[in-house]
C-alpha cells in the first residue's frame, strides 16, 4: 500500500506528530469477520462538500471491520490518525464503536480506543458529525495496521481535513443531546427515528410545554415538579414492545402445539399398525375398529394434556401484562397529580 494515499505531513502548523487522515478507499473489510455488514459511497459531509465515507455495521449483532493494509510508519513516531465519525450508538447502551492500531499483527497487544458514550471527546462537532484525532505511538514496531469495529449500531467514517481547516465554522451540539440515550445517526433523516420519545419533535413538544407552564405560573415552577411527558412516552413504547413480545410468543407456542400434535400423529400411525396386527393374531373381529378406538383416546388425552400446559403458560404472560398495564396507568395517574400540582 502507497503511505501516501493515507499520511500527510501538515506542515502548516508546529505539530510534533505525523498527521494521517481516513481515506475511504483504501479501507476493506476484514476477511477474517465472517459477518462483515456495511458499503463504501459518496455523500454530503458535515461541511457540505461531497466526500468519501465508510458505513459499517447494522442494528444487530453483525461484527463488522474494516482495516488498512499493513503500513510501515516510522518507529518510535508520534501520529495523529483524524476523521469525521458519526452514529456508532444505540439507545439499549450496548452498541460496539472502536478505532483499534495493530502493530506487527499481535492483535492481543492492541491499541483500542472506544468512540461511543464520551470516552474520547471530539475536537469538533458539526451538523450530526464528530471530527477525532487519535495519538499514538509507533514505538519499535515495523508494521502497523489501523481498523474500525461496529456491531449493533450503523457508524459511518468520512475523510477529515486538519481541524484547523474548520476553526472558522461554529459547532453545533445537539440541543437535547442530555436527553437522548443515542447521539446522531444519518442512516435516519431526523438523525433519529421520528416514531420514538426521543425524536426532536417529541423533546420539542415536550420542552415547549414545560416552556408554557413556566409562563402561566409566572415562573414559580418547583424544581420537582417536572414534566414526564418524555417519560410516558418512553413508558407506553416499551409497554407496546412487550405486547409484540406476546404476540410473539403466542405464535411460537401456537408453532410447538402444531409440531407436537404432528408427532402424536405419527405415533398413534405407528400404533394403529401394531395393535391392527395384534389383534389380527389373536384373532380379533374388528381390528381396524379397536386400533382407532385406541388412537383416539390416547390422542385426546396427549393434546389435552398440551393445551392445557400451553393454556397455562399463556394465562402467565397475560397476566404479566395486566400488571404491567396497571403499574403504567398508576404512573400516568401520578404524573398528571404532578403536572396538576
Amino acid at each position: 500500500m502507497d503511505n501516501n494515499n493515507i499520511i500527510t505531513q501538515n506542515s502548516d502548523r508546529a505539530s510534533p506528530y505525523t498527521m494521517l487522515y481516513f481515506n475511504a478507499r483504501e479501507w476493506h473489510f476484514n476477511k477474517d469477520c465472517k459477518d462483515n455488514t456495511g458499503s463504501r459511497s459518496f455523500m454530503t459531509g458535515p461541511d457540505g462538500v461531497l466526500t468519501e465515507a465508510f458505513t459499517i455495521g447494522n442494528w444487530t449483532w453483525n461484527w463488522t471491520e474494516i482495516c488498512t493494509k499493513q503500513l510501515t510508519l516510522a518507529k518510535n513516531t508520534p501520529h495523529m490518525f483524524t476523521f469525521w465519525l458519526n452514529g456508532g450508538e444505540n439507545d439499549r447502551n450496548n452498541e460496539v464503536c472502536r478505532f483499534e492500531v495493530v502493530f506487527n499483527n499481535d492483535h492481543e497487544n492492541r491499541y483500542t480506543y472506544n468512540l461511543n458514550r464520551n470516552f474520547i471527546q471530539p475536537v469538533k462537532r458539526l451538523n450530526g458529525w464528530e471530527l477525532y484525532e487519535i495519538p499514538f505511538t509507533t514505538g519499535d514496531n515495523e508494521y502497523t495496521e489501523l481498523r474500525f469495529v461496529a456491531q449493533y449500531a450503523y457508524m459511518t467514517v468520512m475523510t477529515a481535513k486538519d481541524k484547523f481547516e474548520y476553526a472558522d465554522i461554529p459547532d453545533t451540539v445537539d440541543e437535547f443531546a442530555d436527553e437522548r440515550p443515542q447521539r446522531h445517526n444519518i442512516v435516519f433523516q431526523d438523525g433519529w427515528p421520528t416514531n420514538n420519545w426521543y425524536s426532536t419533535k417529541n423533546l420539542r413538544a415536550a420542552k415547549e410545554k414545560r416552556e408554557r407552564e413556566d409562563t402561566q405560573n409566572g415562573g414559580n415552577v418547583q424544581p420537582d415538579k417536572r414534566d414526564l411527558s418524555g417519560t410516558m412516552t418512553g413508558m407506553t413504547s416499551a409497554f407496546n414492545g412487550l405486547a409484540g413480545a406476546m404476540d410473539a410468543v403466542n405464535g411460537t407456542l401456537s408453532g410447538v402445539s402444531q409440531m407436537v400434535e404432528g408427532s402424536i400423529k405419527s405415533a398413534c400411525d405407528m400404533l394403529r399398525q401394531r395393535i391392527t396386527t395384534s389383534a389380527v393374531q389373536v384373532g380379533a373381529n374388528n381390528p381396524d375398529e379397536l386400533a382407532e378406538t385406541v388412537c383416539e383416546e390416547f390422542s385426546d388425552r396427549i393434546s389435552d394434556a398440551i393445551n392445557d400446559n400451553i393454556s397455562a403458560m399463556t394465562d402467565q404472560v397475560e397476566s404479566l401484562l395486566e400488571d404491567v398495564q396497571s403499574t403504567l396507568e398508576d404512573l400516568r395517574d401520578t404524573v398528571e397529580e404532578l403536572n396538576e400540582d
